[in-house]
């Protein structure tokens, strides 16, 4: 579905893969994908973002439970809509959990697809010389811990983001992510 329906646009035809990966991250394989949709002499490579934005992720919606809501959004307001999409889904339960007793925080699966998006890295790293010692383990935590970051910033002060700053500060993080629920969203 996602590679086949299209649109044409500006002489173009984008599917909406094109426009999720393509445009709105700036170029970034999608999950799944094994390539950048588009190659460096794709014209359609100029109307890609340069970098990716992590608020579309609050905005797109596959239609399934755990993906946020269906919204409408309108050009003079979107990134004031868009940032409180992304506060909403973190509010609910099924974008982020945290658990200060045990020190861990549960993300949706957006979180684990897109890490990248939200300052984590999709880059292959051989840390097999690191595996046997606590850097492999400072490492990963490094990379979660940027994630974690974006999702705090972008949090409305609530009980939960206080939850969370504590979880951090503790030094002491298990992050896990939510299992997705790919049943239709049709009550949202």
């Amino acid at each position: 579905f996602f590679n086949y329906v299209s649109y044409f646009i500006g002489g173009e035809v984008f599917t909406l893969q094109d426009i999720e990966n393509g445009v709105l991250r700036g170029n970034r394989r999608g999950v799944a994908q094994l390539r950048r949709p588009f190659s460096k002499s794709d014209p359609r490579l100029q109307v890609a973002l340069p970098d990716a934005e992590p608020l579309i992720h609050f905005a797109l919606n596959c239609g399934a439970n755990s993906s946020p809501p269906i919204k409408i959004y309108t050009p003079q307001d979107i990134d004031i809509q868009l940032r409180a999409a992304a506060e909403a889904f973190l509010e609910n339960d099924g974008g982020c959990l945290v658990d200060s007793e045990k020190g861990e925080v549960r993300l949706s699966q957006i979180f684990k697809w897109y890490k990248s998006d939200f300052g984590g890295t999709d880059e292959k790293v051989d840390l097999a010389p690191f595996t046997s010692g606590c850097l492999w383990q400072m490492m990963l935590s490094y990379l979660l811990l940027q994630v974690l970051k974006w999702v705090l910033d972008h949090m409305g002060d609530s009980e939960k983001k206080a939850r969370l700053r504590g979880v951090l500060s503790s030094g002491k993080i298990k992050v896990t992510f939510l299992s997705y629920d790919w049943s239709s969203n049709n009550s949202h």
